[in-house]
């Protein structure tokens, strides 16, 4: 399954709902994403195996060194993984056409419905903006800031 099929098989409306109940402040901007799904929804099917996308629960109750007396709640992580080299990668810079054509391994301990799914990609992949070219700027701005700091 990837998000392409996803989307196909379910309704814009409950997946922008399902965005604002997990991610409340992304009221002031659902015009933006919806402009975004309407987009995703035009791009074309392709084969793609580069990375699948993974969507898992991180429980830091549950990690070797964790503090009892903090309170940290469980939170949905999303990363790509390269099979090939055995890499897990951040997904916010990758192209949208990617994202829709990879494959989707959700957790199976997280029970989620497919329309939560999309919404949790939604806000991952326009975490740096709502189009892939403010997204490349973003990318080169932070390359250029790295280097420059890094060299300077």
């Amino acid at each position: 399954m990837n998000l392409k099929t996803l989307m196909m098989n379910t309704n814009k409306d409950a997946v922008l709902n399902e965005l604002l109940i997990l991610y409340p402040e992304t009221d002031n901007e659902i015009e933006a994403y919806s402009a975004v799904y309407d987009l995703l929804e035009t791009l074309r099917i392709i084969p793609f195996d580069e990375f699948v996308i993974k969507i898992g629960l991180v429980d830091p109750s549950q990690s070797e060194g964790h503090e009892a007396d903090l309170d940290e709640e469980a939170y949905v992580v999303v990363s790509g993984y390269d099979k090939k080299q055995n890499l897990q990668f951040a997904l916010g810079f990758a192209k949208w056409e990617e994202w829709v054509n990879a494959t989707l391994d959700v957790d199976q301990t997280l029970q989620i419905t497919d329309e939560s799914i999309i919404a949790i990609c939604l806000y991952e992949m326009t975490f740096y903006g709502f189009d892939e070219a403010s997204i490349e700027n973003e990318l080169r701005d932070l390359e250029n800031g790295l280097s420059s700091d890094m060299f300077h």
